[in-house]
């Protein structure tokens, strides 16, 4: 029995996301299910709940691009867990300029992360001690997430990046 158009279409939009990630991912295939989950939401603290429901990150959070909060996981609204005054606008100046040695690191949550991966355009990785962090810009919001400690970086990332994606889709 031949394969609808539409089912050959489906099958072709998720091998192109497998390969589209910017941080590649050993959980390619879980992540498509939470592109699936995206195309259902409607509020910011939905997203969240998905990207928290992965089980790689601890905390997340969704900025507009002025640094005021979207959307957080409950333990982002912890005070030690929101970005201090100015960090939001080094973190879009990091992106626009990563060659720039002043953003070899970048404060955190008030806490100090190097920089291990800087794309220039959506993507930043931050590493500090045993613990990952990824930050993801679009044209209107700043998705921060906090990795579980020790957990493999590209997996905490592609989730992050995957919802970076999706919004880029979207003209968000």
């Amino acid at each position: 029995m031949m394969p609808l158009l539409s089912d050959m279409f489906k099958y072709f939009i998720k091998i192109y996301f497998i390969f589209s990630y910017r941080f590649t991912s050993s959980l390619a295939m879980p992540c498509l299910l939470l592109h699936d989950k995206f195309e259902e939401i409607s509020e910011w603290a939905e997203y969240i709940s998905v990207i928290l429901e992965s089980n790689l990150i601890d905390v997340c959070c969704i900025y507009n691009m002025r640094g005021r909060v979207l959307a957080q996981s409950p333990e982002g609204a912890e005070e030690d867990n929101c970005l201090q005054d100015g960090e939001a606008a080094h973190m879009i100046e990091a992106l626009a300029d990563p060659q720039n040695p002043r953003y070899t690191s970048l404060n955190l949550f008030g806490h100090h992360y190097n920089v291990v991966i800087n794309d220039g355009k959506h993507g930043i990785l931050l590493k500090s001690g045993i613990r990952y962090a990824t930050i993801c810009r679009t044209s209107k919001v700043l998705i921060v997430g906090l990795h579980k400690v020790n957990s493999d970086k590209d997996d905490g990332s592609s989730v992050i990046m995957n919802l970076g994606d999706f919004l880029i889709t979207k003209g968000m």
